[in-house]
């Protein structure tokens, strides 16, 4: 189904915690794999036309840099063998991303909620907020945490890093008893049998009058995933508010991720905050694979 995943990077730790997922989900999918960095451009300060320093010599050496990092991200994919290709960009990070995911619908960009480049941070209202609202592919978000010993505003030179190992076991799928939820199941039937991992099924009741219906549509659910060839589902029923009781599921879940679309009854024309998907993205310490509902 990831016949390509796009990896934006901005050589900083935070960005590189997506990387032990983009290697699972690599090796299970066979996919390429695009590490995308996008550099912003030169200031023309920095231009000494004078003794031979122009903007256009200077960006070259900007994308070497770039390339350079993204050499040594490579190498520290070696598992995934030729599968991975660099790229590197001048301008507007969000533009180039949107624009390198449109080449392919079956492209999986995969990102953090926080990166650095320079003195600006990927965070929701900046690239990947950006990202989150315009893509039409799927995505998967993790939301990086602060490592110890990091420094704010350090270009990271070594790949290292993110080398702690990952578990991926643990689908979990929230639905709502809507079609447009339902758009992630062909994910789901591809990441649960890509991973061989446990699928979760979640619905959410505000009250306890319509238990009986909402078990009877997550037991149909289960069987049309069991019928698909997934070996291990269960059904979890929760009461009260939608993200807040998934969310209080997620907390004690080891190789969790959550897989939701951006849709569901609510109809919204895209994220909101507030909206279920953006709460979990913003919260879960879990990656989060999110599919654009038609």
């Amino acid at each position: 189904m990831y016949e390509r995943i796009l990896v934006p990077m901005d050589g900083s730790p935070l960005a590189e915690q997506v990387l032990p997922y983009v290697s699972i989900l690599g090796t299970a999918f066979k996919s390429s794999v695009v590490l995308l960095r996008v550099f912003d451009p030169v200031p023309p300060e920095l231009a000494d036309p004078e003794h031979g320093v122009y903007i256009d010599r200077l960006a070259t050496d900007f994308r070497n840099l770039a390339l350079e990092y993204l050499g040594g991200v490579k190498r520290s994919l070696s598992e995934l063998g030729d599968n991975v290709t660099t790229i590197a960009h001048e301008g507007d990070a969000a533009t180039h991303i949107l624009n390198e995911a449109g080449k392919d619908p079956n492209t999986l960009v995969t990102m953090s909620t926080h990166g650095r480049s320079g003195i600006t941070r990927w965070v929701l209202g900046s690239v990947a907020d950006k990202i989150l609202r315009a893509a039409g592919n799927t995505l998967m978000i993790i939301r990086a945490r602060a490592q110890e010993g990091f420094a704010p505003g350090l270009v990271a030179t070594r790949t290292e890093r993110w080398s702690t190992s990952v578990e991926t076991n643990n689908l979990v799928v929230p639905v709502d008893g809507s079609k447009l939820a339902e758009e992630v199941l062909p994910h789901v039937v591809a990441l649960a049998k890509g991973l061989e991992a446990k699928v979760s099924l979640v619905r959410v009741a505000s009250d306890r009058s319509g238990d009986g219906d909402a078990n009877a549509y997550l037991a149909q659910v289960a069987q049309r995933l069991r019928q698909d060839g997934v070996s291990s589902v269960e059904e979890r029923l929760l009461h009260g508010e939608p993200a807040g009781a998934i969310l209080d599921m997620l907390q004690p879940m080891q190789g969790a991720m959550v897989a939701m679309t951006t849709r569901g009854q609510s109809g919204l024309e895209r994220w909101v905050l507030g909206s279920v998907t953006d709460r979990m993205v913003r919260y879960s310490g879990t990656p989060v694979l999110v599919v654009r509902g038609g």
